[in-house]
């Protein structure tokens, strides 16, 4: 079940990357916190069930890291991050 958790996570992320480069901010919102919480419940799962490895941890520190790369690379840029560049053109 663990994989198959982790497999949907990175689905969301993916979706929400996808709806965050198409100016749709208030779905990627949404489908990044459904994958977080895809995530946490892996991780929970896994140590209920006494199933925690060197592997699944990696994976889902892998997870964690790739979603915070992605919410970072596909962010909106900010008023004051907008006005200097227009102002700088």
């Amino acid at each position: 079940m663990t994989i198959w958790t982790l497999w949907l996570g990175a689905l969301l992320v993916v979706g929400g990357s996808t709806a965050q480069i198409k100016h749709q901010a208030g779905v990627a919102r949404a489908l990044w916190v459904l994958a977080v919480l895809a995530f946490v419940s892996t991780a929970v799962g896994a140590m209920s069930a006494s199933e925690i490895s060197l592997p699944l941890l990696l994976t889902l520190v892998g997870a964690i890291a790739a979603t915070c790369a992605l919410v970072a690379v596909t962010k909106e840029p900010t008023k004051a991050t907008a006005a200097r560049r227009g102002g700088a053109e």
